[in-house]
């Protein structure tokens, strides 16, 4: 039933595929819609434990969660020129609305910058209501014409976090961008993926920023993957929008604002950098159970090793460890130390008669 696929090299999409499948983390490539996937049960786990520490990193450093609308008129995403430019290939867009055609076509969100200018031109009018921090996560939706790949390259990106933030001063906006910089530092050090931080060149730039800051990592295959995102804004969109601020000064000026990003390519990446042959290898502090303990069936001593196991368990629970007692009967240890190990599962605890008679545990 399992399979040992070598990660690196060229059959590391063959390996990252059987994953996703065999641990079962996400549903892709049978959905009728092209780029689509689903997050099933455990995939899902390892998705809240790795946005919750990005919500933690996030709060900490003043950062307030909103929600903004998933449908933008084809007008105010048109305002930024170099903004539209940019996405225009990419955007999906609304035009009935049940039989009735639309007076104005909507978009599928496929990032947030004009809907937060828009609000902020409503909000702030004083240099003392800044700096403000906002973010949320959402899905957002790209036409992605080149091939699909779970995680890596969807049309319907699930997790996309997307923080913005506004400022008096261009200093200001640096000094922001910078915080943003050792922020996701924090982040990629506790997921354990490595990074290269390096400045985009104009070309490739975010459409409507000064510049863009990006982060890489290497995946088995040897190529690069970019897992975060941060822009300097300047003034490019609260000049459209018109968001005016009285300087401390008495003046009045455009705010200055950043944004930035990740996405699920960084669940494919902490997937992809910790895997072996064997499957997944999870950094406890996302691994949806952190030990599992396997009981050995042995004849006339079942009920004994089950109590024990049991006990474990609870002992376990209380110091607030994710365990779980796979007490399943119709599968061998064998079978189980497999399933387990695909699953990334960080510590296996075995108990079988030997662990009874000496009152001991086999840590694996």
């Amino acid at each position: 039933m399992y399979e040992r696929i070598p990660k690196e090299g060229s059959s590391y999409s063959r390996w990252f595929d059987y994953v996703m499948e065999k641990a079962e983390l996400y549903d892709y490539g049978r959905y009728p819609v092209k780029g689509c996937g689903i997050w099933l049960p455990y995939g899902f786990k390892i998705r809240r434990f790795v946005l919750n520490y990005m919500r933690k990193l996030l709060d900490e450093t003043g950062h307030e969660e909103i929600l903004m609308p998933l449908l933008i008129p084809e007008d105010l995403l048109s305002k930024e020129k170099e903004h539209i430019e940019g996405f225009k290939g990419e955007v999906y867009w609304v035009t009935k609305g049940g039989e009735e055609d639309l007076d104005v076509k909507l978009a599928l969100r496929p990032t947030s910058e004009t809907v937060i200018s828009l609000y902020e031109s409503y909000w702030l009018k004083s240099y003392k209501q800044l700096p403000r921090k906002y973010y949320q996560i959402v899905n957002i939706f790209r036409y992605e014409t080149k091939a699909t790949k779970p995680m890596i390259r969807v049309r319907e990106v699930t997790t996309f976090k997307e923080a913005h933030t506004i400022h008096e001063t261009y200093e200001d906006a640096e000094k922001q961008v910078v915080e943003a910089i050792n922020i996701y530092r924090k982040f990629f050090d506790a997921l354990g993926i490595p990074y290269l931080i390096s400045k985009r060149p104009d070309w490739d730039k975010f459409a409507g920023a000064l510049y863009t800051i990006a982060f890489d990592t290497i995946m088995p295959d040897g190529r690069t993957l970019q897992i975060g995102t941060v822009h300097n804004l300047g003034q490019n969109f609260t000049k459209v929008f018109e968001v005016r601020i009285q300087l401390s000064d008495e003046s009045i000026d455009y705010a200055w604002q950043t944004s930035y990003g990740i996405s699920e390519r960084v669940i494919a990446a902490l997937i992809s950098v910790h895997g072996d042959d064997l499957g997944l290898i999870l950094p406890p502090e996302f691994a949806p159970i952190q030990v599992v303990i396997v009981p050995i069936p042995i004849k006339n001593m079942w009920d004994k090793i089950l109590e024990i196991s049991r006990n474990v368990y609870e002992s376990l629970k209380a110091h607030n460890i994710r365990v779980h007692l796979d007490d399943r009967e119709e599968y061998s240890p064998g079978y189980k130390f497999y399933d387990w190990e695909l699953r990334g599962v960080p510590l296996r605890i075995e108990i079988g008669s030997k662990e009874v008679n000496t009152g001991t545990v086999t840590l694996a």
